[in-house]
């Protein structure tokens, strides 16, 4: 009985050793599929547009359709453009809802950028009334009200009906003084669950078996992500780790402290060696000085969460952090960004693409936090309310609150001799597996853009991340690669 037992168990150990690779196996086709830029997630029609649900993708694009209809019929009478039959009978009675208040709003804006304020206010005026409904269930009037809302703000002020001079708003302040709101909702949505694991596995594949790990947090926030990491440390085998240094780095301390306080004590419980340092700093002028080491064989890493956005409007300070990055020369970097492209002077391309991005995350909230929840009511509200009246109302540094999508970062980092790689194959497994374990996360989707990872909802991207890898050798104030060059990878993501 007793040589039957060990045997049993012996087979099981065996088994469950070679899971991971079943795994592999089973989802080959998929991250083939995946890493050629195809989408991965919930089955959608060849017809995109007879789907019961919408993406936000389609319905612009079906508003815009009928804006170019009804602007060709108006100002074209005596030779109008015959535009094909729109796919108006696939759709359902709330479907059609949505894209007519989808189509009033792009109207406003157009008739805005023709300095047709009259019409545009007229307009603007039918969206509130049509959006403004008791319930104020769905999320496409939701959306609608704050966009006609801050546009018509807009044309009071192109009127010089509103002083210019307001209280900017300050989402880091925001995030801070809500923390515990924004900690239960990211516990709640993909694309912060997706983003963060991944990030986190990233970094693990790249520390191999170091022993002394220092990790530089930019704009830490609560640090939910890094007893992901403490785990995975905890777990290695054949590698004593000797010690693991986090230094937070943002503008308060006391926030700062609360957080350090929080993983000190997790680490505490899994008898991890671990250190926790503060900088209290502005992002623009981190300097390497300040994170200098005695100890050569430290591995650093350097991790970004939807941070950078916050220098857009401020192309050197963005300039300058990258360099400072250049001359800290970490061994891994990771960085995740909202994917929107709502970083540009011309007013129009930046409404449809904060509209679009908009449309998506509120469809979003409300399916993964639920209709009811209060929680839900601030997020919408209070981060993204302001960042929609503030794409749409200010200009120049005013216009804080900018997103740019991954090509422009890809360029921008090439600059700085950061290029992507490779995710491993594992990482991206997981990261399908944690959305088909979830219900809620039915419409969440994964695809590649070329080695950078995209999570979006229902095919529209909301975010997307970066990493980097590798070492630099200095030569005459210039940075070459070592071996065989810098590598960047791209997690993706909003």
């Amino acid at each position: 009985m007793g040589s039957k037992c060990e045997k049993s168990q012996t087979t099981k150990k065996d088994k469950s050793s070679h899971a991971p690779f079943e795994i592999l196996n089973r989802y080959k086709s998929q991250v083939k599929r995946f890493r050629q830029g195809k989408i991965i997630g919930p089955m959608m029609s060849e017809n995109a547009f007879s789907c019961q649900q919408l993406s936000a993708e389609s319905i612009v694009q079906l508003a815009k359709m009928k804006l170019l209809e009804h602007t060709s019929q108006n100002t074209n009478e005596l030779h109008p453009v015959i535009y094909p039959s729109l796919p108006y009978s696939n759709l359902s009675r709330q479907n059609l809802k949505d894209v007519q208040l989808t189509f009033d709003l792009l109207n406003a804006a157009d008739k805005f950028s023709d300095k047709q304020f009259d019409c545009a206010e007229k307009l603007l005026t039918k969206c509130i009334l049509l959006s403004s409904s008791a319930d104020n269930n769905n999320p496409v009037e939701r959306v609608v009200k704050h966009f006609a809302e801050a546009l018509r703000e807009r044309v009071e002020i192109e009127r010089g009906k509103i002083d210019l001079e307001r209280t900017t708003f300050n989402i880091e302040e925001n995030v801070l003084s809500h923390q515990l709101i924004i900690l239960e909702c990211e516990q709640k949505l993909p694309s912060s669950q997706v983003t963060q694991f991944t990030a986190i596995q990233a970094i693990l594949d790249s520390i191999g078996k170091s022993e002394k790990i220092h990790v530089i947090d930019i704009g830490i926030k609560s640090g939910q992500h890094w007893p992901i990491m403490m785990q995975g440390l905890a777990n290695r085998k054949n590698c004593k780790l000797k010690l693991l240094k986090i230094t937070a780095v943002g503008t308060s301390k006391d926030r700062l402290e609360e957080t350090g306080k929080r993983l000190s004590s997790f680490a505490k419980s899994m008898n991890l060696p671990f250190l926790f340092k503060t900088v209290v700093s502005e992002i623009k002028d981190l300097r390497k000085e300040t994170f200098l080491s005695q100890d050569d064989d430290e591995f650093v890493a350097l991790y970004s969460g939807i941070k950078l956005w916050s220098l857009l409007a401020w192309p050197n300070d963005l300039r300058t952090f990258l360099n400072f990055v250049k001359k800290l020369n970490p061994c891994v970097m990771v960085v995740n960004e909202v994917e929107a492209n709502t970083d540009t002077s011309i007013f129009i391309d930046r409404f449809y693409g904060a509209l679009v991005f908009s449309l998506a995350t509120f469809d979003y909230l409300e399916t993964c936090l639920t209709r009811d929840s209060k929680h839900r009511e601030v997020v919408e509200g209070l981060f993204f309310g302001e960042m929609i009246r503030n794409i749409i109302t200010a200009e120049d540094e005013e216009r804080g609150h900018r997103n740019a999508k991954i090509g422009f970062w890809r360029d921008l980092f090439a600059e700085f001799d950061i290029v992507e790689t490779e995710l491993s194959d594992s990482s991206l497994y997981q990261a399908r597996l944690l959305i088909k374990r979830n219900p809620n996360w039915h419409s969440c989707t994964l695809h590649m853009d070329g080695k950078c990872m995209i999570v979006g909802w229902k095919g529209t991207p909301l975010q997307d991340s970066l990493w980097d890898e590798g070492k630099y050798l200095e030569v005459g104030g210039a940075f070459e690669p070592l071996e065989s060059g810098r590598s960047l990878g791209v997690l993706g993501i909003p």
